[in-house]
């Protein structure tokens, strides 16, 4: 009776570090495929603060909010800042590091303009940027760009190839050396391997899968172990 008693203990415990085993590694599966919170970013990075523009000017940056349902651009004039005038159309993509929208500005007189981006959530709340201070001057003439200068080439001093001559030496003929039995000749001496040559790297991956998987057998190990002592106590 007794022995049943404990192969059943035996047969709970361990179905006990099996279910436990089995939920960890479900947890783990269950935190590594949660979705990482989306990026709140919204800015204008070009044109760049105090620019001078003219013409077509591309108006680069991001626009990317939680909940995020559209974006405009907006401009205006130092004579009027709280005067606001949208920039083309409504967008309702976001957009990370690229074209927001074109401004053309051949149809406004010159001086100092101001730009913001304002990102509009579902619910209807939203943000904006601060004010970028730009320049537009379509009547005057566009910087030239200066060229840049060219480095003078070192000359190259190439100096002749001397030429060996060969001088044929006569031919001296001399007695033979008298013959030495190969007994008599020594062998020269064979260089023993160098032990330090060779060295083993050892297989980084291998080892960390090794650790791993002897460190999941302890805990399991532990867990199968403080069941049974526990359930000893109330037996």
């Amino acid at each position: 009776m007794m022995k049943r008693l404990r192969e059943g203990t035996m047969r709970k415990a361990l179905s006990t570090v099996l279910l436990l085993s089995l939920l960890l590694v479900v947890s783990s599966r269950i935190s590594a495929a949660t979705p990482l919170p989306q990026e709140q970013r919204y800015e204008i990075t070009s044109p760049r603060p105090n620019q001078q523009v003219r013409g077509s000017v591309e108006i680069i940056g991001t626009a990317r909010l939680p909940e995020f349902q559209f974006y405009k651009v907006e401009y205006a004039s130092a004579a009027q800042p709280d005067a606001w005038t949208p920039i083309g159309d409504l967008h309702w993509e976001e957009r990370t590091d690229a074209r927001l929208e074109t401004w053309h500005t051949s149809a406004l007189p010159d001086g100092t303009y101001y730009l913001r981006l304002a990102v509009v959530k579902q619910d209807g709340n939203f943000v904006e940027t601060d004010p970028v201070t730009v320049r537009i001057a379509n009547a005057q003439p566009a910087p030239t760009p200066t060229p840049a200068e060219t480095p003078t080439p070192t000359p190259t001093i190439v100096l002749p190839t001397p030429t060996t001559a060969i001088v044929e030496q006569p031919t001296v003929i001399r007695a033979g050396p008298t013959a030495t039995r190969e007994s008599e000749v020594e062998a020269p001496p064979t260089a023993a391997p160098d032990a330090s040559a060779t060295i083993s790297i050892p297989n980084v991956g291998a080892f960390l899968r090794q650790f791993v998987f002897g460190a999941f057998v302890a805990t399991a190990i532990f867990l199968f172990v403080g069941v049974v002592f526990l359930l000893k106590r109330f037996v």
